[in-house]
This record gives structure tokens, C-alpha cells and sequence, in this order.
């Protein structure tokens, strides 16, 4: 009776720990200000870094397990590290969370793998607005293929009982960075990298793209965008402080941070989101935010 009792205590104290090493860990990428030979012209994503450390700081979040990679931290090879980093320290059952608050541009296919022809990406610190051939040809963009491949090797490090949930504050259709006659900000570009002689075709190996779903084994997955692919990703501007705000951001933490989630599913979710940038924007219909995901009826949380 006493060996049948010490292994349900040990049993007992074995699943106690394994719950308290469950940990919300994030990676929050923001950059307002890009060098002045690249190309980009500033954004407001400064902001966006404010706002994120309040939330994640009020929802069981440890600074010592978040990273932010902003400004000249945010190259390519920093985010290449900061996405090793958190893949090294991840343990099943984590909530993961990633964000991106930066520009976005589109680029020729690489291998074949889109329909369209061109692989979005989004714009690190060190990446330049012009394809240059033999000097610069988007070794320092960051594509969707990539970023989906650590997408999936997180996934598969958190585990079915944890969580992933990624944020892009960036477009890859905008008509241009800054619309100055209106006071708003585009993070994006309309203007293709690639050679100028570049004609975007279908891809030879659509099957190649990856598609977010279900995996044995593997985290669900939530992936939200500012905007359609015709569309521009315009800040937000927050009369009551005059300042500018990512759009997707201010209103993804308006509803996460105001409770409003608990509870619903992650297209409940979706739905209170699109809600609440019209409700933000209310006489506007130049965005509407995109998600993909591997579960629409799970409860959906950023946090444990």
C-alpha cells in the first residue's frame, strides 16, 4: 500500500511539474526606423513595441522569456536567431506567441512553390527596397517559405498541448509607404522585388507551399494578417494621444486585452477582430484582416 501511494505521489508531482514548466514565450519583432539607404520609409511600429510589453506584461508573460528585436536588432540574422532561440527553450505544452510589426514586400518565386508567381515577405532592418543584380537579390528578406518552416518547427516543439500564434503587421500590396496628402502610413509596397524584367508566372510546384493544418503531434496554429493581398495595411491613428499605431496590433490587443476573447472560438475571435477595426475605422473599408489556421473551433488563446 505504501509503494502503490509513493507512486501516485510521485505520479501526481511528476504532472505538477510538467504543468508549472508550461510557459507563454514570445518574439516581437518591430521596426520604425530603416536605414536611409534602404529604401523604406519610417513607420510608427515604435508604438506597437509600447503596447505589447504592457499587454504581455499584465497576461503572465515573463520579460525573461520574451524577446524584442527592434530597430538595427531586427537584421535578418537576428530574427533567424531570435526564431532559434525560442525553438531551443520551447517545451511541450508552451504558448507561443510572434510578432511582426515591420514592412512587407512581394518577390519572385524561388522555387516554384506559389501560384501567383511571387512569394510574399517580410522586410528585416537590413533589407533594401531595390533588386540590385550581384549586389543585392533579397538574401536579407524574410519569405513566407521561411517563416513557415519555423512556423512548423515550433509547432512541432510546443506540442499538441501548446499553442502558436503569430501576428504580421505588414502588407505586401501597398501603392506606396506614405500617403502624404492623407496623413497615413502603408506598411508595404506595391512595387515588386525582382529584376525589372521579371514577369511573375504560376508556379511549376504549387504543392511545395505550405499550408497551415492539423499535424499529429503538432500545436494548433493561428496566423493573423493586417490585410487582404489587394489591399494596403494603413496605421491607425489614435486621435485622443495623436499617435499612430499598427493597425492589426492596436486592434488585436484591444480585444485580447479587454477580455472580450475568453472563451470564444478562434473564428469567434476572427470575428470580434474584423468588428472592432471597423468599429475603429468606421467609415472605412480599405482593409479587413486575414487569418488562416489549423482549428477554427478551438478556444482561442494568446497565453496560458
Amino acid at each position: 500500500m505504501c509503494k502503490i501511494r509513493l507512486c501516485l505521489f510521485c505520479i501526481g508531482l511528476f504532472t505538477t511539474i510538467c504543468v508549472y514548466s508550461q510557459t507563454n514565450r514570445a518574439l516581437i519583432v518591430t521596426i520604425s526606423q530603416y536605414p536611409t539607404y534602404s529604401g523604406w520609409e519610417p513607420l510608427h511600429a515604435c508604438n506597437d513595441k509600447k503596447i505589447l510589453q504592457s499587454y504581455l506584461a499584465q497576461n503572465r508573460f515573463s520579460m525573461q522569456n520574451i524577446l524584442f528585436l527592434s530597430e538595427s536588432e531586427a537584421t535578418k540574422q537576428r530574427i533567424v536567431d531570435g526564431l532559434q532561440k525560442l525553438y531551443n527553450q520551447t517545451v511541450a505544452g508552451d504558448y507561443l506567441y510572434v510578432h511582426f510589426s515591420c514592412h512587407g514586400q512581394q518577390m519572385m518565386d524561388d522555387n516554384g512553390d506559389e501560384e501567383d508567381g511571387l512569394d510574399e515577405a517580410l522586410i528585416p532592418y537590413d533589407a533594401t527596397f531595390w533588386y540590385i543584380p550581384g549586389k543585392y537579390e533579397g538574401k536579407n528578406h524574410l519569405r513566407d517559405d521561411e517563416l513557415g518552416l519555423w512556423i512548423d518547427k515550433l509547432r512541432r516543439k510546443a506540442g499538441s498541448s501548446g499553442y502558436v500564434t503569430v501576428v504580421l503587421d505588414a502588407c505586401h500590396s501597398g501603392t506606396g509607404n506614405r500617403k502624404n496628402e492623407q496623413q497615413e502610413y502603408v506598411r508595404g509596397t506595391g512595387a515588386i522585388f525582382a529584376p525589372d524584367d521579371y514577369v511573375p508566372k504560376k508556379g511549376n510546384n504549387p504543392e511545395l507551399s505550405l499550408h497551415l493544418k492539423p499535424k499529429a503531434g503538432c500545436s494548433p496554429v493561428t496566423v493573423f494578417s493586417a490585410c487582404m493581398s489587394q489591399e494596403n495595411n494603413y496605421e491607425y491613428f489614435h486621435r485622443e494621444s495623436s499617435t499612430y499605431y499598427g493597425f492589426l496590433t492596436y486592434a488585436f490587443l484591444n480585444v485580447v486585452g479587454k477580455g472580450n476573447a475568453s472563451g470564444v472560438s478562434v473564428d469567434g475571435f476572427m470575428q470580434q477582430l474584423v468588428q472592432e477595426m471597423r468599429r475603429l475605422k468606421p467609415h472605412s473599408d480599405k482593409q479587413t484582416p486575414y487569418m488562416e489556421c489549423t482549428h477554427r473551433n478551438i478556444p482561442f488563446r494568446v497565453g496560458r
